[in-house]
C-alpha cells in the first residue's frame, strides 16, 4: 500500500509541477511517444536532468510515463477501470473476489514487471488487492466502510 500510495503522489506531485514547468523534449524522446502514444490527449512534459516524466490520457485512461534521455521507457503507470484489464486477470479476479465490484485498476510497468493494483468494494468493505502478470493475488489493504 506504501508504494501505491507514493506511486500515486508522486504522479499527483509531478502532474501539478508540469502545469507550470516548461519542458524542452528531445528528438528520440518525442519519437518514441508519438510512435507508443498516437492518439494521446491533455499532454504534459516535465524535464529533469536525466530523464523526462509525461502525463497524458489515451483511450479514456490516464498514463504516466518516465523516459530516459535517449527515449526509452523507464515505467509507467496507467489508471483505468476493469474493461481495460487483460482477460485472464479480469476472470480471475471475478473467480477469486466473487460479489465485488471493481471500482478501478492502477497499473504499474517497468522493464522487469507489471503489476495491477485491482480496487475492488463491496457494501461493507473496499480493498485492494495486486497482482502481476502471473496471477497472484496479495492483499495490499483493506478498509471498512462507515
Amino acid at each position: 500500500m506504501k508504494k501505491m500510495i507514493c506511486i500515486s503522489c508522486m504522479a499527483g506531485f509531478l502532474t501539478l509541477i508540469s502545469l507550470t514547468t516548461k519542458a524542452s523534449v528531445n528528438e528520440q524522446v518525442l519519437k518514441s511517444f508519438h510512435s507508443l502514444f498516437p492518439r494521446a490527449t491533455h499532454i504534459k512534459w516535465v524535464e529533469y536532468p536525466d530523464h523526462f516524466y509525461v502525463a497524458f490520457n489515451q483511450n479514456e485512461i490516464q498514463v504516466r510515463v518516465y523516459y530516459d534521455t535517449l527515449g526509452n521507457i523507464l515505467n509507467a503507470i496507467r489508471y483505468y477501470k476493469q474493461q481495460d484489464l487483460p482477460l485472464n486477470i479480469l476472470q480471475a479476479v471475478k473467480k477469486s473476489y466473487p460479489g465485488k465490484k471493481i471500482t478501478g485498476v492502477t497499473e504499474t510497468s517497468s522493464k522487469d514487471q507489471i503489476e495491477y493494483y485491482v480496487h475492488l468494494e463491496d457494501q461493507k468493505n473496499i480493498m485492494i488487492v495486486k497482482t502481476g502478470a502471473i496471477v497472484f493475488f496479495e492483499l495490499v489493504d483493506k478498509f471498512r466502510k462507515a
